[in-house]
């Protein structure tokens, strides 16, 4: 018999924006991971100032491009600092989350937003 082997993948934490003091900031649109994300990754969305933020993960690219939050989920309040860890679900595989700020102007025009796409 053969001893059966398992892979372990653990979690990782992934900082939204990349490196730095307030990572969570304008003209994301842009900003990719430097590792695909996949389900059960957080998602660090971090920062700090004068200037108020929040977390919203948008229902569709539809919504994202258009910084529609009629339908968005709001993850976190509006304040001037903040770490906020987002686990990536199981049933985002395969997919692309959409994540901005809802504070006006920050979404558009000052493109404080990101598409995350999610290994299948």
């Amino acid at each position: 018999l053969q001893p059966l082997h398992f892979s372990s993948c653990s979690a990782r934490v992934i900082t939204v924006g990349g490196k730095g003091r307030s990572p969570w900031r304008y003209n994301l649109h842009n900003w990719r991971p430097t590792t695909t994300a996949r389900a059960g990754d957080v998602l660090l969305f971090k920062w700090r100032g004068f200037i108020p933020h929040d977390v919203v993960l948008m229902d569709s690219v539809e919504a994202y491009n258009s910084c529609d939050f009629g339908s968005a989920k709001k993850l976190t309040r509006i304040t001037n600092s903040r770490t906020y860890r987002y686990k990536v679900p199981v049933s985002a595989k395969g997919t692309t989350l959409y994540f901005s700020c809802s504070v006006p102007a920050h979404c558009s025009p000052s493109n404080m937003k990101v598409a995350i796409p999610i290994q299948a």
